[in-house]
C-alpha cells in the first residue's frame, strides 16, 4: 500500500526525533560530567605535616641537611606540605623550609661555617646549662606539664647574659624576614609559669621573631622569651602530634628529629606508634651512627659543618621512603 504521509509531515517528525536524541545526549554528558572524579592531582595528593625536633647548633645544621637532601631526592617541597612544626633548632629549620628558601645554599652556607649562631658562648658541649636545670630536663617524675613547670621555673630565675627583648631581636635577625610563611608553620614552646606547651601560628598575633626564639630559648643558656605577660623556654613537650593529625586530617608525618631529651625531650615515638597502628603513614629520621656525637655537642657552632654533611646523608637514606608517600 501506498504511504500517503506527506514529505513535509516526514521531515517534520524526523525533525523531533533528531531533536529529542540531542536533548538526551545532552543530559547524559550532563549527568557523566556532575558524577566523574575530581582532578586526579589534587585529589589524590596526601596531606603531610613535617614535625621537627629539637637539636641546639647542631640539630640546626642537620635538619637543614635532611631537609635539603629530601627536597633534592624526593621533591619534598612547601607546596606538598600541609603544616610544619619545629621545637627548638627545629622552630629555626622548619622557618627556613617554610618559608621555601634555597636549602641548598644554606647547606653551603653551613659548610662555609657562614651562618648566625646563638647570641651567646656555649663554651662547647652542655656544660653552659646549669646542673640543676639539667637535671630537671631529665626527670621523669610527675607530668610533663609539671615537669615543664619546674624547668620554667629554673629558667625564669637563672642568669643569663642577654635580655628576652635582646634575644629576639637577635633572632629576628637569623630568619627569612619578620612576616610568617604562608604556610601553615607553628613553632613550639612551654609556658614558663604552667609548663603548658603551646604551638604558636600566624593567627596568634604573636610576632614570628618570638615565637621562635620562645621555643629555642635553652633554659639557663638563653633568656625565657616574655610574651603578653608570660615567659615561654625550651622545656619539655606535652604531645601534640595527635591533635595535630587530627586537626589537619593528615595522611602521614615525617618526624625529622635526633633523640634529645635533655634539650626539649619533643620525641613522640609513643604517639607517632598509635597513629601508626591507626593507619597514619610515618617516617621517622632519627640520626644515625654519628647522631650521640651531635647530640653530646649539640651547643658547640664549629661542629656545624659535620652536622650539615650527616645530615645530607641521612636525609639521602630515607628519601625513596618519603617519594614514595608523596607520589603514591
Amino acid at each position: 500500500m501506498k504511504d500517503k504521509t506527506s514529505s513535509g509531515e516526514r521531515r517534520g517528525t524526523r525533525t523531533l526525533i533528531a531533536t529529542a536524541a540531542a536533548a538526551t545526549a545532552l543530559v547524559a554528558t550532563a549527568c557523566s560530567s556532575t558524577t566523574a572524579d575530581p582532578a586526579p592531582a589534587e585529589a589524590e595528593r596526601p596531606r603531610v605535616g613535617i614535625v621537627l625536633g629539637g637539636g641546639g647548633e647542631t640539630g640546626i645544621a642537620w635538619q637543614t641537611g635532611v631537609l635539603a637532601a629530601l627536597g633534592n631526592q624526593a621533591q619534598l617541597t612547601p607546596d606538598v606540605v600541609d603544616v610544619v612544626v619545629g621545637t627548638s633548632a627545629g622552630a629555626l629549620a622548619g622557618s627556613y623550609f617554610s618559608a621555601g628558601l634555597d636549602l641548598n645554599q644554606l647547606v653551603e652556607k653551613e659548610r662555609s661555617g657562614d651562618v648566625k649562631t646563638a647570641p651567646v658562648a656555649a663554651g662547647g658541649g652542655m656544660s653552659a646549662i646549669p646542673t640543676e636545670i639539667i637535671a630537671a630536663l631529665g626527670s621523669t617524675e610527675g607530668t610533663i606539664e609539671e615537669r615543664g613547670r619546674a624547668v620554667g621555673t629554673l629558667a625564669m630565675k637563672a642568669p643569663v647574659p642577654i635580655s628576652s627583648a635582646d634575644f629576639v631581636a637577635y633572632v629576628g635577625t637569623m630568619l627569612p624576614g619578620a612576616d610568617w610563611p604562608e604556610l601553615d608553620f607553628r613553632p613550639t614552646s612551654v609556658t614558663a609559669e604552667t609548663g603548658k606547651t603551646v604551638l604558636w601560628k600566624r593567627t596568634d598575633g604573636v610576632p614570628l621573631a618570638a615565637a621562635v626564639a620562645s621555643s629555642a630559648a635553652v633554659p639557663g643558656f638563653l633568656p625565657t622569651v616574655e610574651i603578653n605577660g608570660q615567659h615561654y623556654t625550651d622545656a619539655p613537650r606535652t604531645s601534640f602530634a595527635a591533635d595535630l593529625v587530627a586537626e589537619k586530617d593528615l595522611d602521614a608525618i615525617i618526624y625529622i628529629g635526633m633523640p634529645t631529651p635533655n634539650l626539649s625531650n619533643t620525641v613522640e615515638e609513643e604517639a607517632l606508634n598509635k597513629l601508626e597502628a591507626g593507619g597514619l603513614q610515618v617516617i621517622r629520621i632519627t640520626g644515625g651512627p654519628d647522631a650521640p656525637e651531635l647530640i653530646r655537642e649539640a651547643l658547640d657552632p664549629k661542629i656545624r659543618p659535620r652536622a650539615v654533611e650527616i645530615g645530607l646523608r641521612d636525609g639521602a637514606a630515607a628519601a625513596a621512603s618519603v617519594a614514595k608517600i608523596l607520589h603514591r
